[in-house]
């Protein structure tokens, strides 16, 4: 008997650690109508089997394909280490008991992080992260996603086009629609070719897209698009109401056109109804029981839902009411119905409102309706400054399990905030902040920098603020999972500044005409930072640290603190420790010698070149356990197994004959460098914690300066392989070390306000140290002082 089947797709490249609440909406509701519905997060199916060690061998033959020539180099050192380590390292990340191993975690993200490298440099133009990942393509031009989509060699989605669509799916012979939701542009590319495979392979299918990118994307056009060569329809705005009707009609074979929100090509040109809001009160519950829940990468599962939909206010910097201009809040009582049926079908604590923003009242009445039910359950949502946050109501909301909310900040100054016609008081972000911190609640402020008449002063004096906050947030109320985030800001045409950008002193710079689906815009102002400017007060204020070091799911060089928000929310729960922790104290190695050395027990990579005339190789190693990257240069033809089981004395005699060097040292030194960052261990080597206060002294190793436009300096160590971006004092402090030995007290003497502060400079010192760009020297009474090794830096040649 034909029951037609309806297959739900959420594309990549969407949240990796949380399943998207779209399709479990959809499917809530078609199973509610009696309409037959299949569910697949191709997203993260993809994700999860790329980053695997199954994944990573069928992408072993691929490495070399990427464009950059020194990732593709670290990509084929660490693969080996991936392939043995990466299954395991996904078990840590998806383990809750394991945010209390803070090591652990650590290990296990730099294992991801190098699994990304590999993909990054198997595929020309790719820069693949878990956030947002850059395409050879780019989905702001038709052009570019027609030509990705059949583009194995560039397009990863093509690639790995068999994860897309679940097999089984597409050989049902009832398969009658498949559905795909795109909410953000990083689908587009991924669902337009996941699009072109049903329709070749299954051309009686019906395709619809909808979600919120589509909705913003169509409202744009004038007439067909080539997109309705793989698409039937386009669904706007919300679905619950369009997609049944337009699967009856496709089914019935009957014309879609009229049913609110679905746009269509018709023989006389586009076809579109306009969209009418869902009524809550009678919209489904989600179902999850066809995604994946096990497989994101974060503990949980951590389950979406809301209380309300769209939102009350216009902020002039905002898109989202253009979507869906329509505030709707549901009952409280509906919303927590929700949540507990949640808790008893998928075993989860764990929860998240994707409300736009939660208003007063929503928070009060779902905060009350949970603690009067007695449910043990963890949540967090968005919320805005107002008045009304009282002592009372963050205690309630700390009762009901809320551990985290995100406030949009935004300005610091008032006159900013009403040039954005946010509506809300800086007085009040004051007594906001401090009412949630003390009962519990940790907040994250969302900046943005550089909206259209802001000065840099204003810029300033709100990342200070924000610093201010998270800094007294965890060192007078013991509150260490305060955050804030600053971004540049973007002109959006559907915004109220893109739709009247006068009124705001803005003009627009229309792009290249092949970017036809660009909806962010270019733009210049009369007054106030412009856009470059903007962007360099967000390079220059998002650090919290002095040192920013690579973060894990990132590619780029990130903040430590700029973790992503389901990690920073479980830690709150939990009262886990925070990420990336210190690599263990700095030490000092002694061996006499005739102990025996040996590569160290930890998972090893070696790699081996030879010059054009094969008198010198180069051995690259890797260090999984520690991080580390080195490269010798080695006498061609030599076993590298040479390193196994040898006297210090072997070692130290073999370097020296054979020339072996490492960033200028020989023989000896080159033995002490592979101790001291872990490549050799062993029964009479000796380590002796060093302790980095005042008094020690500190030297700098070779390292070499990447970028820097004196808001930000980019260092990178040829000892370690490791990459670290320093703020100002950071800065000050490297270069202080770079001139010769220093102690940190005398670093601190010479420094100008603001930055005399010792206690700053020996975390520096420490961090600098950890990551091999300085290493701390502490001779013997009346000894002379080894060697500093020569620094070279970029622009002294």
């Amino acid at each position: 008997m034909y029951t037609p089947l309806t297959l739900l797709v959420n594309p990549p490249l969407w949240n990796a650690y949380a399943p998207h609440l779209a399709v479990p909406l959809l499917a809530g509701t078609l199973n509610e109508q009696g309409l037959r519905v299949r569910c697949h997060d191709a997203s993260i199916e993809l994700l999860d089997w790329v980053l695997s060690g199954e994944g990573m061998a069928r992408l072993a033959g691929r490495i070399g394909a990427g464009t950059d020539e020194r990732l593709v180099a670290k990509a084929r050192l660490v693969h080996p280490h991936v392939m043995a380590n990466l299954d395991e390292a996904k078990a840590v990340i998806r383990d809750v008991a394991a945010l209390q191993d803070p090591q652990r975690q650590a290990w296990a993200r730099r294992v991801v992080r190098n699994a990304m490298w590999c993909v990054s440099a198997a595929f020309e133009g790719l820069n693949f992260d878990l956030v947002a990942n850059d395409l050879y393509y780019s989905a702001t031009s038709t052009a570019a996603v027609l030509a990705a989509i059949g583009d194995e060699r560039r397009n990863l989605y093509r690639w790995g086009a068999d994860r897309l669509l679940p097999a089984d799916a597409m050989a049902d012979p009832d398969l009658a629609v498949v559905g795909v939701s795109v909410s953000a542009d990083t689908q587009l590319i991924a669902a337009m070719t996941l699009a072109d495979r049903v329709r070749r392979e299954r051309p009686d299918v019906k395709i619809v897209f909808g979600g919120n990118y589509v909705t913003r994307m169509v409202d744009r056009w004038t007439e067909p698009h080539p997109f309705f060569d793989h698409v039937d329809a386009f669904v706007l705005s919300e679905g619950e109401e369009a997609l049944p009707e337009l699967i009856r009609r496709f089914v019935a074979g009957t014309d879609p056109h009229g049913i609110p929100g679905v746009v269509t090509r018709g023989p006389d040109g586009l076809r579109s109804t306009p969209a009418r809001p869902v009524r809550l009160d009678r919209a489904a519950g989600p179902d999850f029981d066809q995604m994946p829940l096990g497989r994101y990468f974060a503990p949980g599962p951590i389950l979406p839902l809301y209380a309300s939909r769209s939102c009350a206010w216009n902020c002039a910097f905002c898109s989202i009411p253009f979507a869906s201009n329509s505030y709707r809040a549901r009952p409280a009582a509906q919303t927590v119905d929700h949540m507990e049926a949640m808790m008893r079908r998928y075993r989860t604590r764990y929860f998240m409102f994707v409300d736009e923003i939660m208003t007063l009242r929503s928070l009060r009445e779902v905060a009350q309706e949970i603690v009067d039910r007695g449910l043990d359950l963890y949540w967090y949502g968005e919320t805005r400054f107002a008045g009304g946050i009282t002592r009372e109501l963050a205690e309630l909301l700390y009762a009901s399990g809320c551990r985290r909310l995100n406030f949009g900040l935004e300005s610091r100054s008032q006159r900013v905030l009403n040039l954005m016609e946010k509506g809300t008081r800086v007085e009040h972000a004051d007594r906001n902040l401090i009412e949630m911190i003390k009962a519990g609640i940790s907040p994250h402020l969302f900046i943005i920098h550089g909206f259209p008449g802001e000065t840099a002063e204003e810029a300033q004096e709100t990342i200070a603020y924000a610093k201010r906050i998270v800094d007294e947030a965890a060192r007078e109320h013991q509150n260490p999972y305060t955050t804030w985030g600053g971004s540049p800001f973007i002109l959006d045409i559907h915004s109220p500044v893109g739709q009247h950008p006068e009124r705001f002193g803005v003009e627009l710079i229309e792009p290249d005409p092949e970017h036809d689906l660009a909806l962010a815009r270019d733009y210049t102002v009369r007054s106030g930072l412009s856009r470059a400017e903007a962007e360099a007060v967000a390079r220059s204020g998002s650090g919290r640290t002095t040192i920013r070091r690579n973060v894990w799911f990132r590619t780029s060089t990130e903040s430590v603190l700029a973790e992503v928000e389901e990690f920073t929310f479980l830690r709150a729960a939990t009262r886990a420790p925070n990420a990336e922790p210190r690599r263990g104290a700095l030490s000092r190695i002694s061996y006499p010698p005739d102990a025996v050395l040996r590569l160290a027990a930890t998972p090893l990579v070696l790699g081996w070149s030879a010059d054009a005339d094969g008198r010198l190789g180069a051995l690259a190693l890797y260090q999984g356990d520690t991080d580390r990257f080195i490269q010798l240069t080695w006498p061609h033809g030599r076993a590298p197994d040479v390193l196994s089981c040898a006297t210090a004395a072997e070692l130290t005699a073999f370097f020296d004959e054979h020339d072996v060097e490492w960033a200028g040292q020989r023989g000896a030194g080159v033995v002490s460098l592979l101790l001291r960052h872990g490549f050799l261990d062993g029964p009479g080597v000796a380590r002796e914690p060093i302790a980095t206060s005042a008094g020690w002294r500190f030297a700098a190793e070779p390292g070499m300066l990447l970028a820097g436009d004196g808001s930000r300096v980019v260092l990178h160590s040829p000892i370690t392989g490791n990459t670290a971006r320093l703020n100002a004092l950071g800065h000050l402090v490297w270069l202080s070390c770079a001139e010769g030995e220093s102690t940190a007290a005398g670093i601190s003497a010479e420094l100008p306000d603001p930055y005399r502060t010792g206690e700053q400079v020996a975390i520096a010192l420490r961090d600098l140290g950890e990551l091999g760009m300085v290493y701390p020297v502490a001779p013997a009474p009346g000894a002379a002082t080894a060697p500093v090794p020569a620094l070279t830096r970029h622009g002294d040649r």
